[in-house]
């Protein structure tokens, strides 16, 4: 092997035994892959697993994902559903589409790209049913696929930049590739091409070198931004600085917005509402008074600023005040980049104000604060709310972290299997806790989204070891299928995960749970269950998802999105009393990783 080959291997091997060490090495193999090709958009682990679609009739594709403007989309999210709400959303959104294909082996072959060629293309191709390819395709890739086609068709009138990104990925040397793999993943190219003329398309080998590069990338941790006037107040600032300064702040070194440090409220930029018309009419009028004449200004809460005479060092930021005006001067600048046009000369400035407050309550309290005194709906702040304070606090005395901010602690490089991510546990407690795993697994976004679904989820009278321990539940059926004891494929594991915790729980107490009471004993208990008992759950779950599909004409996908199949499942079990959940002294195993 060669020295890439090697540590890449290495990099791999490590990561496997921390993440994925329950898995072969040619799944685990596909997430780290995947990991690796997407660490920049802040993706848990949990989401590159869903994005799995590997198996049987997948057309060559390992994983696909579909960002909007950096974030993941699910399948229920309002641009994929509702044309009439995505005709609303602001003009110029970037939609990407990822397609991977993930190879344990150690060259690239003709065959691999082989695949993805004589399917691929017809897939992309807006003209075609994807149903008529479901002699040819899977129902995870179908469903993959339509989420990324859905948007597209439901944005094409704000005119989207669409970019398709197909990556063949392995441990060999992509230079070293035969020319008959290299020429056809040329073609493969040009024939997307030809069903998506207005795309930016990709098509890339991504060999040992390439995988090492991609890894070796760091991050600063630290940030800087120089301004012309200080002003100061115990560990805390008020500055003046020019835009061009300002600008390097919030984007990275490929001019990329950084969309980490927007966390607090990065999905309330409202497009061309008249505010931010006004902000860009500013900025673009170079004879204007100065800009900070005739803005608010942002304000940055960090955990540390250090300063070397007009020179700030600050770490962990967070802009909580000046969203709008943020994303306008990154579009504005952007564009004018973009088009090749030279950035006014002047010295404008913005008016920035850094806060120091290492405390994470005092922090939430800047956040909550701050974007109060602007029209912000609830759904925003969310991540502020005591309930998951108290939550995250929890998880980390047990030594997991709970990301109820987007993205906080990967930045922090922890380790990403010891990351729950807010949507995560909201569908470990829907599908444990009020027993509807459909809507775990049809419904994810609605759990955040809607605030009904969102209070029942998150409700502050439950303990937080309830929380801790229905997410350590749903991790357990997590690594149970996707291990080679449960002889399930990633098809069935995308969608069998909350149907197989949801019937653990009902064995367990005798009926179909309602409320988090009906499980509150069993978290108290730290119950955690046997092989046999994960085994016997996933094997009725499979048995009675047949009858039903059989039953009602319809596909195991789609019926797992559907409460008719859960009312079928409780009906199997034929309660005839409810019972006390016992301690089992076998099963209640403490103190395991979730």
């Amino acid at each position: 092997m060669s020295g890439a080959q090697t540590l890449i291997t290495t990099v791999y091997e490590q990561w496997k035994g921390q993440n994925a060490a329950h898995m072969s090495d040619a799944d685990a193999w596909e997430i780290f892959l995947a990991w690796l090709l997407l660490r920049d958009k802040e993706v848990t682990l949990d989401a590159i697993s869903d994005g799995i679609v590997d198996g049987s009739n997948d057309g060559g594709v390992d994983a696909i994902y579909t960002f909007l403007e950096g974030s993941i989309l699910p399948i229920d999210h309002q641009v994929v559903e509702d044309e009439q709400a995505a005709r609303e959303l602001p003009e110029g959104l970037e939609l990407a589409l990822y397609v991977v294909q993930s190879k344990f082996s150690q060259s690239f072959t003709q065959t691999s790209v082989s695949a993805l060629q004589s399917i691929l293309p017809t897939a992309l191709d807006l003209g075609t049913e994807l149903n008529e390819l479901s002699d040819e395709l899977n129902e995870p890739v179908i469903e993959k696929i339509s989420i990324f086609r859905s948007a597209y068709k439901n944005l094409l009138v704000r005119r989207p930049k669409v970019s398709v990104k197909v990556v063949l990925g392995s441990r060999g040397l992509a230079n070293r590739a035969n020319v008959n793999v290299t020429s056809r993943a040329d073609r493969l190219r040009e024939e997307i091409l030809l069903k998506l003329p207005s795309a930016d398309v990709s098509v890339d080998l991504l060999g040992a070198d390439e995988l090492w590069r991609m890894y070796d990338t760091r991050k600063a941790e630290t940030l800087t931004l120089e301004c012309d006037e200080v002003l100061t107040s115990g560990e805390s600032y008020v500055a003046l600085a020019r835009l061009s300064s300002f600008v390097g702040l919030i984007t990275d070194e490929n001019l990329a917005l950084r969309r980490h440090i927007f966390e607090a409220n990065v999905r309330d930029y409202q497009g061309q509402v008249a505010v931010n018309k006004e902000i860009l009419n500013s900025l673009n009028e170079s004879h204007s008074p100065d800009f900070w004449w005739l803005n608010n200004g942002v304000t940055i809460v960090c955990e540390e600023a250090h300063s070397v005479g007009k020179t700030f060092a600050l770490k962990n930021i967070q802009i909580v005040n000046g969203l709008q005006t943020s994303h306008t001067i990154f579009n504005w600048h952007k564009e004018r980049t973009e088009k090749g046009e030279d950035l006014p000369s002047d010295d404008r400035k913005i008016l920035v104000r850094v806060i120091k407050a290492s405390d994470d309550a005092v922090r939430d309290k800047i956040i909550r604060a701050t974007n109060r005194q602007t029209p912000v709906p609830d759904a925003s702040l969310r991540a502020t709310d005591e309930i998951q304070r108290r939550i995250e606090a929890y998880f980390s005395a047990k030594g997991l972290f709970y990301d109820r901010r987007k993205g906080y602690y990967r930045n922090l490089g922890k380790d990403p299997s010891k990351i729950v991510s807010i949507p995560y546990l909201g569908q470990a407690m829907y599908a444990i806790a009020y027993g509807r795993p459909e809507v775990a697994r049809g419904k994810p976004n609605s759990l955040l989204a809607e605030d009904a679904r969102y209070r029942q989820t998150f409700d502050p009278k439950a303990s937080p070891q309830l929380f801790y321990w229905s997410a350590r539940v749903l991790r357990q059926v997590d690594e149970y299928l996707q291990s080679g004891k449960s002889q399930t494929k990633y098809p069935e594991r995308r969608y069998l995960a909350p149907f197989v915790a949801f019937t653990l729980i009902m064995k367990t107490i005798g009926k179909n749970p309602s409320h988090w009471r009906d499980i509150a004993q069993l978290a108290e208990q730290d119950r955690e269950f046997s092989e046999a008992e994960l085994e016997a759950s996933g094997i009725k779950v499979k048995r009675e998802l047949d009858k039903y599909t059989d039953q009602s004409n319809s596909s195991a996908s789609d019926a797992t999105k559907r409460q008719p199949f859960t009312k079928h499942l409780i009906a199997s079990m034929n309660f005839s009393h409810t019972r006390t959940p016992q301690p089992n002294s076998e099963s209640r195993r403490r103190g395991r990783r979730a």
